[in-house]
């Protein structure tokens, strides 16, 4: 036999019957409102056929006999004895109002209207404004009822006709809003009372039902949660307020090794280990009795003796007094966690030890390497200047120069290398001055001339307006030297290379180096960005460079809170641009 599902045929015998009572309800409204809005349209509509018959015959009468009688002649007399009979009309509704008028070109104007709302006349309005549609459909000779706005753009309920003797419309109506307020209150009420009938069923269906589902639903709860615990990924376990184990989870026995018969009965500190000190079960135990919730990490036992570590929350449960009854403590295993943190550690003090011998390295370097590269480009100088006398040989005299390059090439390697280790180390400090930048910039220019004059290539200064820069002058002229040289380097023969300075709208400070060399797609901005990464071309090998330059400037702009930027392309040069903010631009 199949059983019934109580609650939902009582739920959905609740449901027709609200289904029924709610559509009944709607069909009644749409009928009993089609027939109060049929009445009062067939009452505007008796209304202006009764008054224009009335008043075109008043009308008739003034044309024939009162052309002289009054100042603005018949039709002057005719509006004046309505204005006269309207005096003491009521009107209709608290919206309600007769309204005359003629059209006037593009334009209809109003010759007379009554409303209790608002004594003033209304103002003329265009034909084709959108407003007033009854007045104009009167003005076309048409009759009937409309609902559509009137001259103040409000939406009304209105009839109209043509009055031939005074050439005007003539509108009866009413505002919408009026019209139907009765069965929006009429709607509120039934609404009201429909909504009482959902309660009152609802609360029928609740009494009826819940002693039949009460003890279905408390079942699928204690399976859910049943369920839940069975299968959590942690350890859960519940204790009495004395702290004897009354439940474990499977993952309690696969964890710790215990099972559910050899935990249950014994405390948690079967699963303590020495590791823990006594301090920490104190203010476990002094929490937890307060009534708060105790979160750590321990290191537990397994049944085996090794040791694992756990997160562990425990929280009181409460009964349905709010009186605490047991205690559920959940322990996650996170000993891999902690291995990695372990090696985090480790591998941080590891570094640091690198870090520190890299500044060692870095202080022996700069003394060991330099000293004698000093010596070597000084006394190979002296040589070649043949200070001491003719060294006797030509060969002598080109192995000499090789030897003072290799040895300035070498001693321009080691410093830029110290130079980006000192940044990264945040050991650089900037000396900050006010230098002018046109000095700087001519400077620069007189060191990059033996260069670009070798290569053949051209080089051109725009100055601009000289201005003067807050900065560490030896490092802006290691930048703006680096970028010339680079520029050179990458330029052919018979190219330029192009300097500029300007100031922006927003008061800083740009100057920009233009080439017209040999340009890079966005890999080779990529690589040349990079330290010791260089462009691969001939003309670079002519020139042989560190590959540090270009990200050594960078983190020189930086350090002046500026930023530099790069613009090319394969074949048609390079601009290099670089934005000191105007915090750096010193002000006269």
């Amino acid at each position: 036999m199949r059983r019934i599902d109580h609650r939902k045929w009582l739920l959905g015998s609740l449901g027709v019957i609200l289904l029924v009572a709610v559509g009944s309800f709607a069909l009644a409204f749409q009928l009993l409102w089609g027939t109060y809005l049929d009445e009062q349209r067939d009452r505007l509509i008796g209304l202006v056929h009764s008054q224009a018959r009335l008043i075109d015959a008043v009308a008739s009468f003034d044309l024939s006999h009162s052309q002289t009688d009054h100042p603005q002649g018949a039709v002057g007399a005719t509006l004046s004895q309505i204005a006269e009979a309207y005096r003491d009309y009521k009107g209709f509704g608290d919206t309600g109002e007769f309204v005359f008028g003629r059209r006037d070109g593009d334009h209809i104007i109003y010759l007379l209207s009554q409303r209790n709302f608002d004594l003033r006349r209304p103002e003329p309005i265009a034909m084709d404004s959108g407003l007033g549609i009854p007045m104009r459909l009167a003005l076309e000779k048409k009759e009937g009822v409309v609902l559509a706005l009137d001259y103040r753009g409000v939406k009304v309920l209105a009839a109209y006709s043509f009055i031939p003797a005074l050439n005007a419309g003539f509108v009866a109506k009413i505002d919408y809003s009026e019209v139907r307020a009765p069965f929006v209150r009429i709607g509120l009420l039934a609404s009201g009372g429909l909504l009482f009938i959902v309660v009152l069923a609802g609360g029928v269906f609740r009494r009826i039902s819940a002693p039949l589902l009460r003890n279905h639903e408390l079942s699928l709860s204690l399976r859910k949660l049943s369920h839940a615990l069975e299968q959590s990924p942690l350890i859960v376990f519940i204790t009495d307020l004395a702290g004897r184990i009354e439940y474990v989870n499977p993952k309690f026995t696969e964890v710790t090794g215990y099972s559910s018969k050899e935990a249950v009965g014994q405390t948690p500190a079967l699963i303590k280990s020495d590791l823990t000190p006594q301090d920490i079960h104190k203010s476990l135990w002094e929490t937890i009795l307060r009534g708060e919730t105790w979160r750590s990490e321990l290191a537990d036992k397994r049944k085996d003796g090794t040791l694992f570590w756990a997160s562990v929350l425990i929280a009181p449960v409460r009964d349905e007094n709010g009186v605490v009854s047991h205690f559920v403590a959940i322990h996650e295993d996170i000993s891999a966690r902690k291995q990695v943190e372990a090696q985090m550690v480790e591998a941080l003090r590891q570094t640091e030890l690198a870090n520190r011998a890299k500044s060692e390295l870095i202080a022996n370097m700069s003394h060991e390497l330099r000293t004698p590269l000093n010596a070597i480009i000084g006394f190979s100088s002296m040589m070649e200047n043949e200070t001491w006398g003719p060294l006797g040989h030509d060969k002598y005299r080109e192995y000499v120069k090789d030897i003072s390059w290799s040895g300035e090439h070498l001693l321009s390697l080691i410093n830029d290398i110290l130079d980006v280790s000192a940044i990264e180390a945040g050991k650089s400090e900037l000396h900050e001055e006010e230098v002018s930048f046109g000095e700087v910039a001519s400077a620069c220019l007189r060191l990059i001339g033996p260069r670009a004059k070798k290569g053949a290539v051209r080089v051109v200064y725009e100055p601009g307006e000289d201005v003067n820069l807050f900065v560490d002058a030896r490092r802006m002229k290691q930048v703006l030297l680096n970028l010339l040289s680079n520029a050179v380097k990458f330029t052919p023969e018979g190219g330029d290379v192009i300097l500029n300075a300007a100031i922006p709208q927003d008061g800083g400070f740009v100057f920009r180096v233009v080439d017209t060399g040999i340009g890079m797609d966005e890999a080779g901005i990529e690589k040349a960005l990079t330290p010791f990464g260089q462009v691969d071309s001939d003309l670079n090998r002519k020139h042989e460079g560190t590959g540090l330059g270009l990200p050594l400037t960078i983190k020189l702009v930086e350090m002046h809170s500026g930023r530099l930027g790069i613009a090319s392309a394969l074949g048609q040069g390079t601009t290099v641009e670089v934005i000191l903010p105007k915090e750096r631009v010193v002000r006269g």
